[in-house]
């Protein structure tokens, strides 16, 4: 199999070559795919910023696994209903191009709606939810949430009187 088999035309790009340096989202992406052999081992970077051939529109990530199933990723910092439109919109022009040759979608962020599991689930999307861990944060130059910082103790004042 060639290293172009994966690409849309000849317009998929490499690796972090359009990414915006000020989206702290893109900047996420950028960590989690150069962690993505740890994250998910079974899984390789083919392109970021794919594009689909006709539209302006372009998939955060695309990856194969060892299986040779593609996956068109969508990351967010907190995903809700916008993501599944997107998603299903990229899965669908992938399929399309790639002569319906399985795609899944994925979207990854750091939190999700309550409706998009529900969704997903419901309708039965076959969208794989991933949780982008909160120590990746700092990546996007983020705060990390302050319902997840671990409270310290307090120390009560000792008197020696």
């Amino acid at each position: 199999m060639s290293s172009n088999s994966y690409e849309s035309n000849g317009q998929s790009s490499e690796i972090g070559a359009l990414a915006s340096p000020d989206a702290p989202e893109i900047k996420v992406r950028d960590y989690y795919v150069a962690r993505l052999k740890r994250m998910r081992p079974a899984q390789h970077p083919i392109a970021t910023e794919q594009r689909y051939a006709g539209c302006g529109l372009r998939a955060d990530l695309r990856t194969v696994d060892n299986q040779d199933v593609l996956r068109e990723w969508e990351f967010k910092l907190h995903a809700d209903y916008r993501a599944i439109g997107q998603i299903l919109a990229y899965v669908a022009l992938a399929r399309k191009e790639l002569v319906f040759r399985p795609v899944r979608g994925v979207v990854a962020a750091f939190s999700f709606s309550p409706e998009v599991a529900l969704t997903n689930e419901v309708m039965n999307l076959g969208l794989e939810l991933v949780t982008i861990p909160e120590w990746m944060r700092a990546a996007g130059g983020l705060p990390r949430r302050s319902e997840s910082l671990p409270l310290l103790p307090t120390i009560p004042p000792i008197s020696l009187n």
